[in-house]
């Protein structure tokens, strides 16, 4: 005869498979996944309403272990409302606590926020010390994400003296590696390394394998920053091996982000793309946005050491854009962190409380200072990218006898741009402004070189009015329909030096012709390359060069610079004017003639737009 289990035997049966679920979630994340899923099953026959939501937070939890975090809030937001139904204040707690988690993963730092000053609350008010500790540990991190790493270290020497205090090995651990964290971030590097070894031994003595990568990484961390490349490497590759046997996405994905990086720096290019395309797909996938936006900075790096400055170009705009997405992210945070001691309510002493407002309102000013830093270092390196495409000395002087550039970018990078290849013995020369200056100006300029480039080398286009037909139908292409205005206004010079045969195309800007005292302007195209109500093709123009003429391209910006004594432009009469008086002076000091002219101009006014312009003498 089969007896029947009373419910209570049952009850028992789900809490201890809830709690051995709790115990192995980091060693044996699978297996504490299927007890939570039979626990749940169990305490739903039995109406145990407090079982099912344990077992639900347990699986909630597991899921974040293994980066899924879609089903990770899908069932700690099944457990939240059960709990907060049977007024189980530490229920509540542990599942906010673990939604911490999933959103401080997600980069979501403001929902993070929310659930851990809620979390340590209902933790000081039932005395619950461990998850005291816990949340401890995550404050510590908060503090060193907002740069902050005095408070940091605070948080976690809090931490883990409290964690000793429990003997809670798994917490102490946890706390270690945070303070060699912060250690590394404030430089001093034999203290970092001290905490960290004890970290990873500790962590491996109590069979912490998520844990022990974790610490794996921070340990990686602090070789690369001491230039310990080797050792860095023998660690990463390690850490793949165990983030793989443990399942962990997130884990090889920084692991391996971390190995790209490393052959970076030692100039193994090849490796480095075939790591950082890797982990790049499979972050896109489990949505990985941290790994992501870094990935693309490396690869624009990896791109420009290859000379592939098109797809520099295509990474370094994602980071640009997922950049300003996090900074918006990160003004949304500094707003719930600033309400922050307000919910604190009473789970901690006033004093806490003051200390805490002191440190926001120094972070405040500390993170727009810092992400002023990183956009300003962001658009230096898009500079970087800019000149390494602009035409440089050596081929202006392989085909000019004379000649002068005047450049004046009106931000740290331009619109406006000269460019210049070789080809099938002739010589290119583009003078062109794009859309815009600034960060949207050079992003088009560099769009505009790869499309002008495409023509010449890999399309072999040879006469300058199909490069432009080709460039504005690649232009279009690739803008928006809204974006009418989108394009550039520019010249495009060949010289074959087979026949030395001068012709030209002119898209909404006029050469400058000069021989002898006479000047004169050149025909053009009265249409942008790019969106435009005409649609007709450029036309190609020949340039009588005798020997001793110059001609001068320029952009817009010379003659629309506001100054001089009225505040009006300087205008293109003038600077025609200018250019024809000057004409018969060697052409570099007819470039500082200009500089000068235009400073005097300009005076105390802001400089309107990027100036170029090139004077080439035949």
């Amino acid at each position: 005869m089969i007896t029947e289990k009373k419910p209570s035997e049952t009850r028992e049966k789900v809490d201890a498979m809830n709690q051995r679920a709790f115990e192995i979630r980091n060693s044996d994340t699978q297996q504490a996944i299927a007890l939570s899923q039979e626990a749940q099953k169990l305490s739903m026959e039995i109406n145990y309403p407090e079982g099912k939501a344990t077992a639900l937070a347990n699986e909630g939890f597991c899921y974040v272990q293994i980066t899924n975090y879609e089903l990770a809030l899908e069932k700690l937001f099944e457990a939240l409302p059960i709990f907060e139904g049977l007024k189980n204040e530490k229920g509540i707690a542990n599942t906010q606590y673990n939604l911490t988690l999933v959103y401080f993963r997600l980069s979501d730092f403001s929902k993070g926020l929310d659930n851990i000053t809620k979390a340590i609350s209902y933790y000081y008010k039932v005395n619950d010390k461990p998850n005291v500790a816990r949340c401890l540990f995550q404050h510590g991190y908060l503090y060193l994400y907002l740069k902050d790493t005095a408070s940091g270290l605070e948080y976690f020497l809090q931490s883990l003296n409290l964690n000793r205090e429990l003997n809670n090995k798994e917490g102490e651990a946890a706390a270690l590696m945070g303070m060699g964290q912060g250690y590394t971030d404030q430089h001093e590097y034999e203290k970092s390394k001290e905490y960290l070894i004890q970290s990873m031994e500790l962590r491996e003595k109590i069979n912490d394998k998520r844990g022990h990568a974790a610490a794996m990484n921070a340990y990686m961390t602090l070789c690369c920053n001491t230039g310990n490349y080797e050792e860095a490497e023998k660690i990463s590759l390690k850490g793949v091996k165990l983030a793989t046997e443990l399942g962990d996405k997130m884990g090889i994905c920084r692991f391996k982000k971390d190995l790209g990086n490393i052959y970076l720096r030692k100039n193994k290019i090849e490796e480095a793309e075939r790591v950082l395309l890797e982990v790049l797909e499979n972050a896109e996938r489990i949505n990985f946005r941290r790994a992501i936006l870094t990935v693309h900075y490396a690869l624009s790096e990896v791109c420009e050491k290859k000379g592939d400055y098109k797809s520099a170009l295509q990474h370094f705009q994602l980071f640009h854009k997922m950049d300003q997405e996090t900074a918006g992210t990160d003004a949304a945070m500094k707003a719930k962190s600033m309400q922050l001691v307000n919910k604190i309510e009473n789970a901690q002493k006033e004093a806490e409380i003051n200390r805490l407002k002191n440190v926001e309102l120094k972070n405040a000013f500390d993170i727009i200072a810092e992400k002023n830093k990183d956009i300003t270092d962001s658009i230096n390196y898009a500079r970087r990218i800019q000149q390494a495409l602009l035409a440089s000395d050596d081929m202006l002087k392989r085909n000019f006898k004379e000649y002068f550039v005047l450049y004046k970018p009106k931000d740290i990078v331009s619109g406006d741009f000269y460019w210049a290849v070789e080809k099938n013995g002739c010589f290119y020369l583009a003078v062109c402004d794009s859309t815009g200056h600034g960060v949207p100006g050079a992003f088009m300029s560099l769009l505009n070189i790869s499309f002008l480039n495409e023509a010449i080398s890999e399309k072999n286009i040879s006469n300058p009015n199909e490069v432009f037909n080709h460039a504005r139908k690649r232009l279009v292409e690739n803008i928006s329909s809204d974006g009418a205005q989108d394009g550039m206004d520019a010249i495009l010079l060949k010289i074959d030096n087979n026949k030395l045969k001068h012709e030209y195309s002119a898209a909404n800007n006029a050469p400058i012709w000069v021989k002898d005292g006479k000047m004169l302007e050149l025909p053009y195209d009265k249409m942008p390359i790019g969106l435009s109500d005409k649609k007709n093709s450029f036309k190609l123009e020949a340039i009588n060069a005798e020997p001793g003429t110059i001609l001068y391209f320029y952009t817009d910006g010379f003659a629309d610079q506001f100054g001089g004594p009225q505040g009006k432009k300087f205008k293109y009469k003038q600077l025609q004017e200018k250019l024809l008086a000057i004409s018969d002076k060697p052409l570099a000091e007819q470039k500082n003639i200009l500089e000068e002219t235009f400073e005097n101009w300009k005076g105390n006014n802001e400089q309107t737009d990027d100036v170029l312009i090139v004077g080439i003498k035949i």
